[in-house]
């Protein structure tokens, strides 16, 4: 079973139909006893950063996410501002992250991308990860966001994209993984990578 983070940041419906219609397994919660005897976490964002994380530490489900993660090594996927948020630091509101993978969140510059923020159809390129199992380079994923995720260790990345400038929009430290793309609004390519966190094992 998925527990799939209710936290007041994400687009949990949203993520939540597209994991219905795979009939995969989940449940929405913010309830530590839930996400205890889940196999796996997703953890969905669209708010601001530091929203978020506020909502996160008033629901101390920071802390249920570092011992799921880091003591329990459960899989876990963040989406969009749920990627983000695995970061140090980020430069919306000046925040703190949860850390999980050391790196700053930095906003896309107007110089290099000429429209902020980046919103539309957009290619991935990858390193052949079995997250993206049946998903080819240069396919079209949705995104929408005006921050980007600047890991510190580059081995890091298993996703680039292209907005004015490359970007990280793919991160995978050991069982921690993040997308800053929305699967649940890119049609097909977007079930196909759903699925394949739901076998990764």
């Amino acid at each position: 079973m998925i527990a799939l983070i209710d936290y007041g940041g994400g687009n949990t419906k949203s993520v939540a139909n597209i994991l219905e219609r795979l009939q995969i397994s989940y449940k929405i919660t913010d309830n530590p006893e839930v996400i205890d005897k889940s196999d796996k976490i997703i953890l969905p964002g669209v708010a601001n950063f530091t929203y978020c994380m506020e909502q996160l530490i008033n629901k101390k489900l920071d802390l249920v996410i570092k011992n799921e993660v880091l003591n329990k090594k459960k899989l876990f996927l963040g989406i969009c501002s749920g990627m983000q948020l695995l970061g140090s630091f980020s430069e919306e509101g000046n925040t703190a992250g949860l850390n999980l993978i050391s790196g700053r969140v930095r906003k896309f510059k107007i110089e290099d991308s000429k429209i902020v923020p980046h919103v539309g159809w957009n290619k991935i390129n990858h390193n052949g990860d079995d997250l993206l199992k049946n998903i080819g380079n240069n396919s079209r994923f949705y995104f929408c966001h005006s921050f980007y995720f600047d890991p510190e260790d580059k081995s890091n990345i298993i996703i680039n994209s292209k907005y004015g400038k490359n970007f990280c929009s793919g991160i995978k430290k050991n069982n921690i993984y993040g997308i800053q793309f929305h699967p649940e609004k890119s049609l097909d390519f977007g079930k196909i990578l759903i699925h394949n966190f739901s076998q990764l094992s």
